[in-house]
């Protein structure tokens, strides 16, 4: 190598070496910054975790559902975790339930599989009877018939009397027949869960982790609250805990049997103690029960544990009481529970618009899931103004730390990066790590969203908007304009996008990389809609059949296909945005608009009350493609009808408030459907998403034909001879958006002034449309004109 190279060669060395060693220094701080949050920067709450008590139990997802709502009166989101451990050898089907109803111990009506009234139970049901049916060990029956006697003497003869809160007018007691059978009841499922804590090694061990999986992986401080059997279990992992790592404000027991005599001792045991102490970790603990709950069989903690009275123990009215005097949310819903929270706790997190990192619907879908369990998440990046420093810093930064936390490849996680997003499928606890350790205080991480998913939702059609008079009179064929269509992909060969040599680009973002090349469409979906915008066949005429043309809107535009919806219609965010990110490169690199608009005839649903409505990831993303002046088209929905299941049988309904994501973007055009030949007659399409959108503004923006579209099959013969061949039809919103992106195409090509505005385009396309005579939440401004578009312009 000549000699004038090695300097340059010696100062790559030196530069790489530099680059590493600052990278390194960003890495240390970033932990050193994320290590000192998690250890928490003040004695306030940030997280409450939650560990329920004995018997059956709804799914997780409604379980906390309920908790929150108690505690709270509204979804908590990521700022609260339940440690779930129901037995499902016992219960093998969760509580039917919703998030409205209560958390009441749930049994079944007999011991041990034998359905008996309430006073058979009572009279042929031992106690012994009860322990015989768990364990053949005879010690540790006598000792799980101690602790139900112990929860059995507690049966109280009234159920009035004096409580410090929560006593909403007079509770007339039940009999006492009843009373002995609800105890019995509580008894029942107290004896089988206790038994697994105490005497089963391998339960212990999970009912422990499912505790410490909700701890470890930050987010801390911590107001853990914890419910009978929870509470013991609760104890159990904070006595372990390292109180430099964790910081437990506020332990919150509720209905606990941690005063009985037997639990006391076997928990001595079992954590290898003289003394039963004061968990190091904890700076309060407030313990809450009534007086006729049998699991609290005794209402004292203060002289139980060292040093004495340090327990704050506090007399309620469980508000579920005296058909449920053993209840969580009764508990949670009295005012001694709500303040004692409400104390611990940073209010501003727990509010119903409050700061999140984990998004709602993503908690929801976290908690139902086995733990081991991988889910998509879309992973949005820190401003890079508060990063200080480039987004792709920050992504390289987070990738490192996702491969970290995992401790698995780029390919096993699925793991794709975008301009302003890293997707993988992760794990509960992997998410939740990133988002305490680096979404809250805003590291690297921004929010945590659900990768979404997103699915698929010509002849005689284009005169409908007079594209035809548009061609003859002003040549608007759309020579010059490129369109982007994300979809199922193309299949380049069809002999409709021949003529012009439509399809100038493919690209496929299905992979965790961005391919150019090929798109390949193995739904259809694709190559149907990409003849709706553009392309041309002609048919000669063949004995009695008339001679055909099938024209796109546009016949002349350019086409850039982008594959984000694999062989079944189905596709993600992050592969959209993928693709947004690509236009927007082409775009920059040119200095100018290579690409004027997109189509994106697909669509999902929307969560209102985790997003802002037309502000979910995808939305942004494509209101910067807007404000770079593309067009943005986008299919309304085919969710305008449904069949509503009443006690009278079904209903067929239309229904408005239908319009999905991502077409309640405000800076984008949503398209609903009507009639390709008699819109006037037959108006909006039944299958058509009506609005208005969630937060209350007009949507659809317009409607074209979108009912029995002719255009492309994407498998065909190889010797074709007939348009049946080579065309299908297919019906939905997904066929009426590509009309209007054709429309748009024609239009930029004649009127090449408005290339890069998009708000004026959109203008002319509104103001120059057929009403219909329709409700404006349902034909938007009716039906596009593009002859008189052009007119006007």
């Amino acid at each position: 190598m000549p000699a004038s190279r090695r300097p340059r060669r010696a100062m790559s060395s030196s530069s790489a070496t530099t680059k590493a060693r600052r990278t390194r220094r960003q890495a240390r701080a970033i932990n050193a910054v994320a290590a000192s949050f998690n250890a928490g920067a003040d004695d306030k709450a940030r997280t409450v975790v939650y560990v329920h008590g004995i018997g059956n139990k709804p799914t997780e997802a409604i379980l906390k559902c309920q908790w929150d709502q108690a505690l709270f009166g509204f979804d908590a989101g990521g700022r609260t975790r339940l440690a779930y451990w129901v037995n499902r050898e016992y219960y093998p089907v969760p509580v039917a339930a919703t998030c409205g109803s209560g958390d009441t111990t749930e049994v079944e009506e007999g011991p041990t599989g034998r359905a008996l009234s309430v006073a058979a139970h009572l009279a042929q049901t031992s106690l012994e009877e009860e322990a015989a049916a768990l364990t053949r060990d005879a010690g540790e029956q006598q000792t799980l018939v101690r602790l139900a006697e112990a929860l059995e003497a507690k049966t109280p003869s009234r159920t009035d009397g004096p409580h410090a809160t929560g006593a909403h007018g007079y509770i007339l007691p039940l009999p006492p027949a009843f009373r002995r059978w609800i105890t019995r009841k509580l008894t029942r499922a107290f004896m089988r869960d206790v038994h697994d804590y105490l005497f089963v090694p391998a339960r212990r061990a999970l009912m422990r982790q499912s505790v410490l999986e909700r701890l470890q992986p930050g987010g801390g401080p911590f107001a853990v609250v914890a419910h009978s059997q929870g509470s013991i279990i609760a104890y159990d992992v904070l006595c372990s805990l390292d109180p430099r790592e964790y910081k437990v404000p506020l332990f919150l027991t509720i209905g606990s049997p941690l005063g009985i005599q037997e639990v006391q001792d076997l928990l001595k045991v079992h954590l290898a103690t003289k003394k039963l102490a004061f968990p190091a970790c904890v700076s309060e603990w407030i313990n809450i029960c009534d007086n006729a709950d049998p699991v609290a069989a005794d209402e004292t903690l203060s002289n139980d544990f060292v040093p004495k009275g340090k327990i704050v123990d506090q007399k309620v009215r469980n508000l579920d009481s005296p058909a449920h005097p053993h209840s969580g949310t009764g508990y949670l819903r009295t005012d001694a529970a709500r303040r004692a929270v409400r104390e611990a706790v940073k209010l501003d997190l727990f509010q119903p618009v409050a700061p999140f990192v984990i998004a709602r619907n993503l908690v929801r879908r976290l908690e139902n899931a086995p733990r081991e369990a991988r889910h998509p998440v879309l992973i949005e990046l820190v401003d890079p103004a508060a990063a200080g420093r480039p987004l792709a810093d920050v992504s390289k930064d987070l990738v490192r730390e996702i491969r970290r936390a995992s401790r698995r490849t780029e390919a096993e996680l699925r793991l794709q990066t975008m301009r302003r997003f890293v997707a993988a499928d992760l794990t509960r606890l992997e998410t939740e790590h990133l988002a305490s350790r680096f979404g809250m205080e805003g590291l690297l991480v921004r929010r945590i969203w659900r990768n979404e998913a997103k699915r698929a939702l010509l002849d005689t059609s284009i005169h409908a908007i007079h594209a035809g008079a548009a061609h003859n009179g002003y040549r608007a064929s759309g020579r010059g304009i490129a369109w982007a269509v994300l979809d199922s992909g193309i299949n380049p060969e069809h002999p409709h996008f021949s003529a012009y040599r439509n399809i100038v680009a493919q690209i496929d973002c299905t992979g965790r990389a961005v391919t150019e090349g090929t798109a390949p469409d193995e739904h259809g979906h694709g190559t149907h809609v990409a003849g709706i915008i553009a392309g041309r066949q002609e048919f000669a005429a063949v004995g009695t059949a008339p001679a055909r043309v099938m024209s796109g809107v546009a016949p002349e535009a350019s086409l850039h296909i982008y594959k984000v919806l694999d062989g079944d219609g189905n596709g993600e965010d992050a592969w959209i945005i993928k693709a947004l990110d690509h236009i927007a490169d082409t775009n920059e690199r040119a200095g100018r608009l290579v690409i004027h608009g997109v189509n994106l005839s697909l669509g999902g649903p929307f969560d209102q009350s985790t997003y802002g409505c037309g502000h979910t990831p995808l939305c942004e993303e494509l209101r910067r493609l807007w404000r770079q002046g593309v067009l943005v088209v986008i299919a309304a929905g085919n969710e305008g009808f449904a069949v509503l299941k009443t006690l009278e049988g079904d209903i067929d309904a239309n229904l408005d408030l239908s319009i999905g994501d991502p077409a309640n973007l405000q800076d984008a055009i949503a398209v609903g459907s009507v009639h390709k030949q008699n819109p006037h007659t037959y108006g909006v399409s039944y299958f058509s998403s009506r609005g208005p959108t969630a937060d209350g503004r007009q949507k659809p923006d317009v409607v074209a034909p979108g009912e029995r579209i002719l255009s492309c099959r994407h498998r065909f013969p190889k010797k074709w001879t007939e348009p049946d061949d080579l065309y299908i039809a297919m019906s939905g919103t997904s066929m009426a958006a590509p009309h209007v992106s054709g429309a748009l195409a024609a239009f930029l090509s004649v009127r090449q002034e408005f290339i890069g505005e998009s708000d004026r385009v959109k203008e002319r396309l509104v103001e120059n449309c057929t009403d219909l005579g329709r409700d404006r939440l349902h034909q938007g401004a009716g039906l596009p004109n593009i002859a008189k578009m052009l007119v006007n312009s």
